[in-house]
């Protein structure tokens, strides 16, 4: 069965650019990316916004190379409906006194994936925090 995953940024970036010998989370990302590209099952997804995130921060591939990379990616289109839905559990998570990093695009990562039928995946920390926050407002709608 075909799974089509949305790849965040740190994933990537941690996968092209990282310290394999020095940091445990870059070589995570690493194994995780062969690992995603040897399944024959697997599409890989991203976005505008992750491609310019990984083209901005790789540093130790050329844009070029990393522009054919991507290209093999699903790219979608992000819309109306997935920034106001990450505006939506921004501002629920603010309410309820927890923190979200506003500087981050974690929420309206996670976000485009959940609207487009994607899975995610991501190192971030503050994931299963914001799946919690879409999985409680999906009970309460």
């Amino acid at each position: 069965m075909l799974r089509t995953i949305l790849i965040d940024a740190n994933l990537l970036i941690g996968a092209f650019d990282g310290d394999t010998e020095n940091n445990p989370a870059h070589t995570a990302a690493l194994q995780k990316m062969e690992q995603f590209l040897q399944d024959p099952d697997v599409r890989l997804a991203t976005s505008a916004l992750i491609r310019y995130e990984v083209l901005r921060n790789v540093k130790r591939v050329s844009v070029d190379d990393l522009e054919s990379i991507l290209n093999d990616f699903q790219q979608f289109d992000i819309r109306e409906k997935e920034a106001r839905r990450a505006a939506e559990i921004y501002r629920r998570a603010s309410a309820d006194g927890q923190k979200l990093d506003k500087r981050t695009f974690d929420v309206f990562h996670y976000v485009c994936a959940e609207l487009n039928g994607l899975e995610f995946e991501s190192q971030d920390g503050d994931i299963p925090k914001i799946r919690q926050l879409l999985q409680s407002g999906n009970e309460n709608a």
